[in-house]
């Protein structure tokens, strides 16, 4: 499908846009509004029971039907109401009824406001189509769906609204910019095709000016109605030459209808119910991607939520997610206080080491060496400093349901210490993220399950307060370990002589996912040795960058009796330095990082 939004759509699907699709299309659509009226006038989908009125000048409300075959006119549709929102002059619009009483015009109200829509509306489009040429591709597929279609083109030049009424004159007036418009169609056609000069629109430079110009045009057809009776002989005349319509009067009489409903802003809008515009919300403002990559022999998409907002908290979109953290506030005070404790120990970190070295014969001039300047050539001084390493940790955990209890709780907390030190710390950057599955929120089947990959938190950008969203994370879903991996691998940084790049994994557990797909089948079934050379594979791609790669296995009772075979599994994974640890000693870990923030690696 050949459209306009195609260059900005992360992918082309075929069907009608899902939940994330909408979010990233409400989000482009946001832009295109904003940069058309330099204003922050938000762009809605429309709801259930909302009503189906044209914009107020305050907000946009888009139809939630989106597909690769309606998009471009969706855009357009919002760049119309958009331009309705720069110049059109809503006091005109909601004073209108005193304007008519004043000319005692109540009786031709619904005529002169249709008249009126139609004049405003070439008029805004007139000046975006001329001043912003980028959108008028959008434009275009806007009047396609709305105005020209085949039926209407029969209507025009078929011998149906020929007769001399007001449906025959609107018809006839709003589709004055078809090519099959005929101006000779009724009588006083010619005059107000001339009224409205269509080609010189942009003379009326107001809301305003379209009113009168409305008013002008209906008083002039009105009293065109009152001197002359029905003609039936100028009505014959009319249908002379025109063709013979296939197209029955009904059929035309719904198009018009359309672009009636169009004039007034009541397009065709199919609505969200509340749950859904909660969760295109929050898809929207936690930034959420799909990645997809390879797993075995296909790919699968994983879906990458970038921070934890308080909107995908609330809507708990993917059923991660528990609205209450009471439950782990505990754990997050511990890490904080154990964080504060590393925090004294590793100030030395943020120092600059100086050496200064004197009695050299080149560099800086030592003034204290001045009085020796007659009989010695050492007179010159170089000061070197050195900073410690920076080094960015990327802290990856399993947060599959065979982690919750006791092993979370632990990890949870040396997690928040370990953020709580690099939100204080110049040269050390720390990412945590997540690795489980998720309910896709596209599909409604409870077996419609999605891999995830929570970037939980990112020191560079985030605070402490978002540090302790963490304890709103519930352990649940499956363990798609290479999955996420290999979508996980663009977030870490390549090691260099500047940076020491580091992954830190934390699992319980073999990898495993599946999901269904049409009528129950199983569509894909992640789990035993391929899955293991998979994790493998996406590990080894990892170490590639230089990233050096320290992983723990989380013991329990039941790991206990087949540890053999889950050490020599974990090995192969993860490589011969990855080791089992007990979940009551998961601060090891943080004990061996901050060995490793204390080396006395220095770079000048």
């Amino acid at each position: 499908m050949n459209t306009k939004s195609a260059y900005w759509l992360s992918h082309t699907p075929t069907e009608k846009f899902n939940l994330i699709e909408l979010a990233h299309t409400q989000r482009a659509i946001s832009n295109f509004v904003k940069i058309l009226t330099k204003e922050e006038i938000p762009v809605e989908f429309f709801e259930q029971n909302q009503g189906d009125s044209m914009t107020d000048g305050k907000k946009i409300a888009i139809s939630s039907t989106i597909n690769m075959h309606n998009i471009d006119s969706v855009v357009g549709l919002a760049l119309h109401e958009g331009a309705h929102c720069k110049h059109t002059d809503f006091y005109v619009l909601k004073k209108i009824t005193n304007r008519l009483l004043h000319d005692n015009l109540m009786g031709g109200r619904r005529w002169i406001e249709l008249l009126l829509n139609f004049i405003e509306d070439r008029r805004i489009d007139n000046l975006v189509y001329h001043n912003a040429p980028g959108y008028q591709d959008y434009y275009r597929a806007m009047y396609e769906r709305y105005y020209y279609s085949k039926t209407v083109d029969q209507g025009l030049k078929g011998k149906e609204y020929r007769e001399e009424n007001w449906e025959s004159y609107m018809f006839r007036i709003i589709n004055m910019f078809n090519k099959n418009a005929d101006p000779t169609a009724l009588k006083c056609l010619p005059t107000v095709y001339k009224a409205v000069d269509l080609k010189n629109i942009g003379r009326l430079t107001c809301t305003k000016h379209s009113l009168e110009l409305a008013i002008t045009i209906y008083q002039f057809i009105n009293m065109h109605f009152i001197l002359h009776s029905q003609d039936k002989h100028q009505v014959q005349e009319n249908k002379k030459g025109a063709k013979h319509n296939k197209t029955s009067k009904e059929e035309i009489k719904k198009a018009f209808a359309k672009q009636e409903n169009f004039l007034k802003g009541q397009t065709s809008k199919t609505s969200l119910t509340k749950k859904e515009t909660k969760q295109v919300e929050a898809i929207g403002k936690s930034n959420i991607n799909i990645k997809e990559v390879k797993v075995l022999e296909s790919t699968c998409p994983v879906h990458v939520i970038n921070g934890i907002t308080p909107a995908i908290i609330e809507s708990n979109l993917y059923g991660i997610f528990s609205i209450n953290d009471l439950k782990f506030k505990q754990q997050v005070e511990d890490g904080i206080n154990i964080g504060k404790k590393l925090l004294r120990k590793l100030r030395i970190r943020n120092e600059q080491i100086t050496l200064a070295s004197k009695r050299l014969k080149s560099g800086k001039i030592d003034p204290r060496r001045i009085y020796a300047a007659d009989f010695e050539e050492d007179l010159f001084y170089k000061i070197d400093r050195s900073n410690y390493k920076p080094i960015s940790l990327h802290v990856s955990i399993d947060g599959s349901g065979s982690m919750e209890g006791t092993k979370w709780w632990q990890v949870l907390t040396n997690t928040i210490a370990l953020g709580y030190v690099a939100l204080k710390m110049d040269n050390i950057d720390l990412t945590i993220s997540i690795r489980t599955s998720g309910k896709n929120p596209n599909l409604s089947s409870m077996t419609a399950q999605i891999p995830l990959l929570v970037l939980a938190f990112d020191s560079k950008k985030h605070t402490l307060r978002d540090l302790k969203r963490l304890a709103y994370y519930k352990c649940n879903g499956l363990t798609p370990e290479g999955m996420c991996l290999n979508a996980l691998n663009e977030y870490i940084p390549n090691s260099s002589y500047y940076l020491d790049s580091y992954l830190i994994n934390m699992s319980d557990g073999y990898p495993t996912f599946e999901t269904y797909g049409v009528k129950g089948t199983l569509k894909v079934n992640y789990r035993g040795e391929e899955a293991i050379l998979d994790t493998a594979k996406a590990v080894k791609n990892i170490k590639k960058k230089g990233v050096k790669i320290l992983s723990y296995f989380i013991q329990s009772s039941t790991t206990e009796t087949k540890e053999k075979e889950l050490n020599e599994n974990f090995q192969i994974m993860y490589g011969k330095e990855a080791s089992f640890i007990d979940p009551k000693n998961v601060n090891e870990v943080t004990k061996t990082l901050n060995s490793l923030f204390l080396e006395r690696n220095l770079i000048s």
